[in-house]
């Protein structure tokens, strides 16, 4: 037997047709790694004086590795950096920016050993000195960052939630959020907690995290206010999910989520919170 979906339980997909997305992973991967390429050659040739064919093979050495390194840093920030919360993503960021940084410089130096032994030369390891290995170091960095704020930005404007809400005086129980190119049906009664970033909402639920391109006012409007509560000008959580609540010290509290998350809680929704005590 067939049952009929209510689409006003639903978000409404935007039109797919008039709005540009921006381009996908693969995309950008080839065309940066093509762009660094012919940048990295072009330097090479205006300041060391190499030939061209040298100038490309130095290339190489420099920019495969880093092509490599920012692929498998979309995998990792994808598949298991994002799912966490923002707190322990900011301190996890620096660690994968020195492990990058690192690895890119090591990787370098062999390969630049390679390419002189192609040469003719002897096959011999160097590492840099002096301002060429706090240069070389200092593009790691700054390559992670870049890395990271790409992959960031693909997820917000691709693979983040473009919806908007059917105008319904009823509580919202259901969502679609994409999935890659799928679409994927969220029960709103699974929803742990949301944060709000700026024009985007976190919505944690007992099976993972997603983005949903709509500010936290918004998003609490249509939200069921005997189940979600506001504990924080930029966190809601759902109070069915909620285990136990312990002081935090001046007049605030500590939530205990279903899902293991710790939530901050404001002195107002501590009081909040305060007032179903019975």
């Amino acid at each position: 037997m067939s049952t009929r979906v209510d689409p006003s339980r639903f978000f409404e997909s935007k039109d797919m047709a008039s709005r540009v997305t921006p381009p996908g992973a693969t995309i950008l991967w080839l065309g940066g790694t093509c762009l660094l390429w012919t940048l990295y050659t072009f330097v090479f040739v205006a300041a060391s004086g190499q030939t061209i064919g040298d100038a490309m093979l130095t290339a190489v050495a420099n920019v495969m590795p880093l092509s490599l390194l920012a692929a498998a840093t979309r995998a990792i920030l994808k598949s298991y950096l994002m799912l966490l919360g923002v707190r322990v993503q900011m301190l996890l960021h620096p660690l994968l920016a020195v492990a990058f940084a690192t690895t890119w410089y090591a990787t370098v130096i062999v390969l630049l050993a390679f390419c002189r032994g192609l040469r003719g030369g002897t096959f011999a390891v160097e590492g840099f000195s002096g301002p060429g290995f706090v240069w070389q170091v200092f593009q790691g960095l700054v390559l992670y960052a870049l890395v990271a704020a790409i992959c960031y930005a693909i997820r917000g404007g691709r693979e983040a939630a473009t919806i908007q809400f059917v105008t319904s005086p009823e509580p919202l129980e259901r969502y679609l959020t994409r999935d890659g190119e799928e679409m994927r049906p969220v029960e709103v009664k699974e929803i742990v907690s949301i944060t709000g970033a700026q024009d985007y909402s976190e919505v944690a639920t007992l099976r993972g995290r997603h983005l949903v391109r709509m500010g936290l006012g918004e998003f609490e409007s249509r939200l069921d206010r005997a189940s979600f509560l506001r504990v924080h000008r930029s966190t809601i959580i759902n109070f069915h999910h909620l285990e136990r609540v312990e002081p935090a010290g001046g007049g605030r509290m500590t939530a205990h989520m279903a899902n293991g998350d710790s939530i901050d809680v404001s002195r107002t929704g501590a009081q909040k919170l305060r007032s179903f005590v019975v």
